[in-house]
């Protein structure tokens, strides 16, 4: 299957299906890359508030 094929048939999936296969991509991509890894877990190990993000702001920054 060509990638052109693949885009295709990502977007006749469901928003959950896509939101599934988004987090599938981008564990691949974690996983395969060492500095993609360090940098998420930096992220996930911030304890400070003031550098999270909500939900609802990730959406926001999706949409534009």
């Amino acid at each position: 299957m060509s990638l052109a094929q693949l885009k295709h048939e990502a977007k006749e999936l469901s928003p959950a299906e896509q939101g599934e296969l988004m987090a599938f991509l981008a564990s691949i991509q974690i996983a395969s890359d060492d500095d993609i890894r360090a940098d998420f877990t930096r992220k996930i190990d911030d304890k400070n508030p003031a550098n999270w993000m909500s939900l609802d702001d990730l959406k926001q920054r999706w949409a534009n």
